[in-house]
């Protein structure tokens, strides 16, 4: 009994030591948060707003609510299935939604309005964090896939709030990056209940120090997605008048990021050259960056239309470019293909599963490192194919236009993809629900 007190004690000063010396480290760089803020909002405005949200300077809120964060747009419509199952169990309790960025922000307020209180997060200081926690006083906090801050879980811990990593990945490059602080980690991740996507994820947490007991494999629950009726029909009512106007061929280049663009509109000017009724429909990650498209468009000779200018169901143009946040879902629904950004740069990719929900073929670059698992799943039952050379891209598309069957064979292979592993969802709400039980 006296050993397990001293290692409890050993254990108990590495922590506060460990968090000692990371607060002090931020103590220093602090202002440095806000003059990335303001040199940010030159490209997005949005940054130099609500920022005493990021001080943790929020309305009081009702203790014992539900707080989720979720970084940016990816995680909040991974986070959707999730939030909505949980108002529905627990709709006495508050839900408290953050985001770090204006794009993740508007995302939250078009899926959820008034269902859900959005705010920004604080930054990972201590004095803003406490500001925020004794505001908000929550009975849990979930923290979606792996946005880990020391100050956020020091702080959970000392108010005796559990903690849930939800959906969480960790690919083998973050591990040996989190590996360089492992003091600090192990600290941080201490006490802290892991849901892994899949059994790697758990291996390189298990490396990183979290306790067995407290980490479980649950799967990913971006393949628990629902598409709702009425989006079906907005899609389908749009996809008819697009093709009744002349379009022959849809392919939607989704989250495209700067360096992306140059090589899918070479590929659309080749397969324009054989088949001139096909469309464009081109959707950068952050619609900050449209102007800029448009200039890229002019340079390559192509006619488009914005997409919150015009009525996209009369698009008459080769390009259809989307300049708002939240039309992503319904375009997919749109389209015969999809390719994905973020992909032809060494970004890592962006979610596959919507694309694979709505069953069509699926193209990315050889970039996709975010969604190995998964991509490896698609590209097994033949629903994704990697392009290797940006060159291929038209002749990979072409090859879809050219051979409709093997389309509708693509669609089948991902729609069943996404069917065998739902139930990521449900095995983490039970590991949710005895903990908010507690409270």
């Amino acid at each position: 009994m006296k050993r397990k007190s001293l290692n409890d004690f050993a254990s108990e000063s590495k922590f506060v030591l460990a968090n000692t010396l990371y607060g002090l480290i931020v103590t220093i760089i602090w202002p440095l948060f806000f003059i990335r803020l303001w040199l940010r909002s030159s490209r997005a405005p949005a940054y130099r707003q609500r920022w005493l949200e990021r001080c943790g300077f929020i309305r009081p809120q009702l203790p014992g609510g539900i707080y989720l964060h979720a970084v940016s747009v990816g995680e909040v419509i991974a986070a959707e299935p999730l939030i909505k199952q949980l108002r529905s169990d627990y709709p006495e309790r508050l839900l408290i939604l953050t985001t770090t960025t204006p794009t993740g922000s508007e995302r939250a307020k078009n899926l959820f309005g008034d269902e859900v209180y959005h705010c920004y997060a604080p930054f990972d200081w201590l004095p803003f964090v406490y500001q925020f926690f004794i505001r908000v006083k929550p009975a849990l906090c979930i923290v979606m896939e792996t946005e880990l801050w020391p100050s956020m879980l020091f702080m959970c811990r000392r108010q005796a709030i559990p903690v849930v990593i939800a959906n969480a990945r960790l690919s083998d490059k973050s591990k040996q990056g989190y590996q360089r602080i492992n003091w600090l980690v192990t600290a941080m991740l201490r006490d802290v209940h892991i849901a892994a996507q899949y059994a790697a994820d758990a291996d390189n947490f298990l490396a990183l120090g979290v306790q067995t007991q407290r980490l479980q494999v649950t799967g990913s629950i971006k393949f628990d997605i629902k598409i709702s009726q009425s989006l079906t029909v907005q899609a389908g009512s749009m996809r008819q008048s697009l093709l009744d106007n002349g379009k022959q061929f849809i392919w939607l280049a989704a989250s495209t990021h700067a360096g992306e663009d140059e090589s899918i509109l070479r590929a659309h000017q080749t397969l324009l050259q054989d088949n001139a009724e096909t469309l464009l429909i081109l959707a950068p990650r952050h619609p900050e960056r449209c102007d800029k498209v448009a200039e890229l468009i002019e340079q390559y000779q192509l006619t488009y239309q914005r997409s919150s200018l015009t009525s996209t169901a009369d698009c008459g143009a080769q390009i259809l470019l989307i300049d708002s946040i939240g039309q992503l879902m319904k375009f997919y629904g749109t389209a015969d293909l999809a390719f994905i950004g973020g992909s032809i740069i060494p970004h890592g990719g962006h979610n596959p599963i919507e694309p694979a929900a709505w069953g069509m073929p699926i193209l990315a670059g050889p970039h996709f490192f975010n969604f190995t698992h998964i991509s490896q799943l698609l590209q097994n039952a033949g629903a994704l194919q990697l392009v290797n050379k940006t060159e291929e891209l038209a002749q990979d598309v072409r090859y879809y236009i050219e051979y409709p069957s093997q389309r509708e064979v693509a669609a089948q292979a991902g729609r069943q993809v996404v069917a065998s592993n739902q139930g990521a969802l449900q095995r983490l709400l039970v590991l949710i629900d005895p903990l908010l039980r507690r409270y």
